[in-house]
């Protein structure tokens, strides 16, 4: 079948129109006609749905967060012996109100900013300058390194210290500044949590 003249003439005034566009926007339509003729949108539409995002799925579900809802985190001054020998200590309480069981693995501090000391006698990763935090058990030592909390209950830790912290340790907030641009005045609190089913990566500035 022949096309009609019609068409002819009408395809030909667009093409017209299309030469006597300027040229950006000549560029962008005829970028736009090679697009629709390479099935382009279905391509991009493929690309999207099959790769990038499961991609995004993947990195949102592994991202690192400042904290978990209502699974608080109390620090107090406290005591610890390191080979018998007595040391000041910052007592770390980690405590489940979230209404699902929690699974602590992986607690560490890092790294320590000169207003925290930690003593030389304290266990450290010279890999990441980090100080692994292990649980307390029922006998008072300090010895798990993961730790199952039902709703309501405490999981007792602490860090050593060179000295006793002033009290504006303890009621230390970091502003916001400091969480955006990810400064730290003391340490960072890094520890992996499984709340229910949904594993989080948390990493508290402090």
């Amino acid at each position: 079948m022949l096309p009609r003249a019609g068409c002819c003439v009408r395809y030909a005034a667009y093409e017209q129109r299309v030469v006597q566009m300027p040229g950006e926007q000549h560029w962008i339509v005829a970028a736009w006609i090679w697009a629709k003729a390479n099935d382009l949108p279905n391509w991009v539409g493929v690309l999207f749905t099959a790769i990038l995002w499961p991609v995004a799925l993947f990195v949102w579900n592994h991202r690192t967060i400042n904290n978990i809802a209502h699974l608080e985190v109390q620090f107090a001054p406290g005591k610890i012996q390191i080979h018998e020998k007595p040391h000041t200590a910052v007592s770390i309480d980690f405590t489940n109100h979230t209404g699902s069981v929690v699974y602590l693995t992986g607690a560490r501090i890092k790294p320590c900013s000169p207003l925290f000391r930690v003593p030389i006698d304290a266990s450290r990763d010279i890999a990441e300058s980090s100080y692994h935090l292990k649980f307390m058990d029922q006998s008072g030592g300090f010895v798990h390194r993961e730790q199952t909390l039902q709703t309501n209950q405490t999981a007792h830790t602490c860090i050593a210290t060179t000295s006793d912290l002033p009290e504006s340790f303890y009621t230390f907030s970091a502003p916001w500044w400091r969480r955006a641009f990810r400064v730290r005045k003391y340490f960072l609190l890094e520890y992996t949590a499984m709340v229910g089913t949904a594993r989080r990566s948390v990493t508290t500035l402090y």
